[in-house]
């Protein structure tokens, strides 16, 4: 694909601006220079409101294990709530609208036909809205989401609601592109704001944290205009499925593992549960299960792990476990349950089984002390957890996960939940 040049410039709109897309997507974005940016929310409008009450500016926290290091990010133009279609619609239909990035999380994905609450179907009427306005210029729908083969996913999910012309029209003109992405942004702290006034001066509600690393691997397939993400770093290929299932395994799988099993253990942040001793025996159990299913060099693999550790012990960036949490019910199908299909079944990945009993032990206990549980699954996953008898329970639970009672992972659960590190 030919790079573009200075002058193929455009408008970059964002779906489900939230942390992680102003740190790594808008981020790269404005690094790239000469593109402007609309953005539209995704549950909540709050954030329109209080970016657009700062110009679109905000500042950026990169937290380093011994010092933050701050810039303000002035590349977006105006940001919509998600519930305002026709903006969208209009932008689309807009020949210089020439990309859209999505952050709209796994679930966003399958959100149904009504574009008040589902992205796919906003698209899907823009898309048409650009067909009937008669515009040529490709436009690229870019997924900047965790899941495996997201612009597959991405383009399957807007297929499903296109008309019959605009779905005949999509292929000669619209890109959709996977994506592999990974920059960790916890949530910020209260001094967020303090910290960007005092060593960038601006005056900031909405301040975003995030690590030094930040990776990219962008698919290269765009026949129109995009940015030119290189001078952030990006990294175009032509094979991105090996780049997403290492960090889909390694990083991923880690942190769902560290997310339920440190808090079964007592603890709460990242750093503690990597530091925690038998967290961390089971964190490269887990990894040397995964290794086993990818194909690169074990010294690429080694560094890759390595640089793992050091981002997951910086003290300083105190990622919440139960911010990672979220959402196990559409995280362990995809990153814990293939590794142990392809190793063989469960006696062949204990590691990758007891990211699966830390999640059924950790619901369980967060559902009988009365603590929420954030899933689109939350009241059925409620309802299990709440079973007396163990392996009805387990059983249950796992069944949201689409594993039969039968399945020998039943069991395998219900004994490695015995195991868990406990306080």
């Amino acid at each position: 694909m030919s790079t573009p040049s200075p002058s193929d410039v455009g408008r970059l709109v964002h779906l489900g601006i939230g942390n992680f897309a102003r740190a790594h997507t808008l981020h790269a974005t404005d690094m790239a220079g000469g593109w402007s940016v609309v953005a539209f929310t995704g549950r909540s409008a709050a954030m329109a409101d209080a970016l657009n009450a700062q110009g679109g500016k905000y500042g950026l926290i990169v937290r380093g294990a011994e010092k933050d290091e701050v810039s303000v990010i002035d590349v977006i133009d105006e940001v919509f709530p998600a519930s305002d279609v026709d903006a969208l619609v209009r932008l689309l239909a807009d020949p210089f609208t020439a990309v859209v990035t999505l952050t709209i999380t796994e679930k966003g994905y399958a959100a149904g036909s009504d574009p008040a609450t589902s992205a796919p179907a906003r698209l899907a009427l823009g898309l048409k809205a650009r067909r009937e306005a008669g515009v040529t210029e490709q436009i690229a729908l870019v997924s900047c989401d965790n899941l495996t083969g997201n612009g597959e996913v991405l383009r399957e999910a807007v297929l499903a609601e296109l008309d019959e012309e605009t779905a005949a029209w999509f292929a000669d003109h619209v890109d959709v592109i996977s994506t592999m992405v990974d920059r960790i942004t916890p949530s910020a702290d209260e001094k967020a704001g303090d910290t960007v006034r005092e060593q960038a001066g601006f005056e900031d509600s909405v301040p975003v944290v995030t690590e030094p690393f930040t990776e990219w691997v962008i698919e290269d397939r765009f026949r129109g205009r995009r940015p030119e993400w290189e001078k952030a770093g990006v990294q175009f290929t032509d094979d991105i499925e090996v780049h997403e299932l290492r960090k889909l395994r390694l990083l991923n799988g880690a942190h769902t593992l560290m997310a339920y099993a440190g808090q079964v253990a007592g603890v709460e942040r990242v750093d503690e549960a990597i530091s925690h001793r038998e967290v961390r025996a089971l964190v490269e159990q887990l990894w040397a299960e995964a290794r086993e299913t990818l194909p690169l060099p074990a010294d690429e693999l080694d560094a890759y792990t390595a640089a793992l550790e050091e981002r997951f012990r910086n003290p300083r960036l105190a990622d919440n476990l139960l911010r990672i949490a979220a959402d196990g019910s559409v995280k362990l199908p995809v990153r814990a349950l293939p590794v142990i299909a392809e190793l063989g079944g469960p006696d062949q990945a204990p590691g990758e089984v007891a990211a699966v009993a830390a999640w059924t032990a950790w619901v369980t206990d967060r559902v009988a002390g009365g603590g929420e549980v954030k899933d689109p699954r939350a009241a059925e996953i409620a309802s299990a957890a709440a079973l007396e008898d163990a392996t009805e329970r387990v059983s249950s639970l796992l069944a949201l996960l689409d594993v039969p009672a039968i399945d020998p992972l039943v069991d395998a659960v219900l004994a490695e939940e015995r195991r868990l590190p406990r306080p």
